[in-house]
């Protein structure tokens, strides 16, 4: 038995992609295509099975992971399998064969789990024939195809295997892999309307959770006064009336009102404005948040530019820009610094990002050049949107606004779930163990009882 570390150990993103050449068996040959498989032995013993296995598992972001395997040759007893395996699994046995295995045979149709003799699963495979394995995210269900047909669930609930895996055991077997990532070779089987119907169903279930119109417009409401769009806010108050008054006040503080101010003055490109009006309101901010003071003086330097004020754009270039690019430059090669380590942004973003907007300079018509994204009002937005986070950090108040919050950690819980190695079986046990618990507990109180009453006990 050998025990192997695969690429997918730590790669839960990607998804398979072809054989796995570094470990194989002796038992089996691959061809340069890394998908074309062939056995190579003479198949006299039981334990003379030649398997591979894909170079990564099913990415666990996937709603289905899913591969198909087409059999070139059925060799001269057609002892072939499909499955999936864990990282440790052992080559010269089926999947099915080995703990935290399961596959599908073709020489007798049955499916195996761990060490078995099988189940009577469906028919037999053999030479032309496609047959797939998928395993749903979702639902937990390991399921097998044949010919673009689905062959229905055949496991529930499986550890975390999900290594594609191929087992052959006879002279003159020949099988070619499929992980799906070749639009010259799509599927048999239609996974896409699978994944539909998998998306329709998180879709109603998601659609079906009830949550008050309120508390929506209060997000969208808080949302709107965190980014500081307060003539939106109070639009939006108005159309979704929201309560005012109390608890619910949603009168507008002189610093939500300078802040709203700023962003304005910012996507309407009065750069100089701007930072007037955050030197008067927020003294030490741009000493402090140098993030947003490289994208202030980049912006100052676009709007020159946009003004076709070339000369003064390279005088600002040289005076401001250069000794900002400068520091930050130096701050790179700097990272164990105590100011890096109490939170300040990578200085690697701000280099370049300032070494992007200079470089307009290199461009004759910078709006028909790769950077002028830098000239367009959704950039100006980007800006504005930088300095209202480093005004609301330097005020104490959260950066990112309750919507964006509950976002992130949907998000959280959504990857969460996927990882999770508690299947629904273990949750199943754990509430058998519970009630098990409880009934006992009510048995010794049933008989305490009893016994006072009888005058048995106490």
């Amino acid at each position: 038995r050998r025990l192997v570390k695969m690429e997918g150990d730590c790669c839960d993103e990607c998804g398979p992609t072809e054989v796995n050449t570094v470990i194989i068996s002796h038992l089996v040959k691959v061809r340069k295509d890394k998908l074309t498989v062939m056995y190579n032995g003479k198949a006299n013993h039981a334990q003379d099975v030649g398997s591979v296995q894909a170079n990564r598992p099913f990415s666990k972001t996937s709603l289905v992971g899913y591969f198909e395997m087409t059999v070139l040759n059925a060799g001269t007893r057609g002892c072939m399998s499909i499955g999936l395996a864990s990282s440790d699994f052992n080559n010269t046995r089926h999947p099915g064969w080995e703990p935290g295995s399961y596959g599908y045979h073709g020489d007798d149709g049955k499916k195996y789990c761990h060490p078995s003799r099988g189940e009577p699963y469906a028919s037999k495979f053999g030479s032309d024939d496609v047959v797939g394995c998928g395993f749903n995210f979702v639902s937990r269900e390991i399921f097998f195809t044949k010919n673009g047909k689905s062959l229905g669930v055949a496991f529930t609930n499986p550890d975390d295997s999900y290594f594609p895996t191929v087992g052959l055991h006879s002279e003159g077997e020949q099988v070619r892999l499929n992980f799906g990532d070749d639009p010259q070779r799509p599927f048999l089987f239609p996974l896409d309307l699978l994944l539909r119907e998998e998306r329709d169903k998180i879709t109603s279930t998601v659609s079906n959770i009830p949550m008050s119109v309120m508390d929506m417009n209060r997000l969208v409401a808080n949302f709107l006064r965190h980014e500081g769009y307060l003539d939106s806010l109070v639009s939006f108050q108005e159309c979704a009336m929201l309560p005012g008054g109390g608890e619910e006040q949603w009168s507008s503080s002189e610093s939500e009102e300078k802040r709203s101010a700023i962003r304005q003055l910012i996507i309407q490109g009065n750069m100089d404005k701007a930072e007037e009006a955050i030197r008067e309101r927020f003294p030490s901010l741009l000493e402090s948040k140098r993030r947003a003071k490289a994208f202030i003086n980049g912006q100052k330097f676009i709007e020159m530019l946009l003004a076709e004020r070339q000369e003064d754009a390279i005088m600002f270039a040289r005076e401001n820009l250069a000794k900002v690019l400068h520091e930050s430059s130096t701050d790179v090669h700097m990272a164990d610094c105590p100011e890096e380590k109490q939170g300040r942004p990578p200085t690697s973003e701000i280099v370049s990002y300032l070494e992007e907007v200079i470089g307009l300079l290199a461009y004759e018509d910078p709006a028909n050049s790769p950077l002028s994204h830098l000239l367009s009002s959704e950039h100006r937005k980007k800006v504005a949107d930088v300095v209202n986070t480093a005004i609301l950090e330097h005020e104490n108040v959260g950066s990112r606004s309750e919507l964006e919050v509950l976002l992130k950690q949907l998000v959280a819980c959504q990857d969460t779930l996927r990882r999770m190695k508690v299947t629904t079986r273990d949750r199943r046990a754990w509430e058998a163990r519970r009630d098990r618990r409880r009934d006992r507990g009510n048995g010794r109180d049933k008989i305490t009882r009893e016994g006072r009453r009888r005058g048995g006990f106490g």
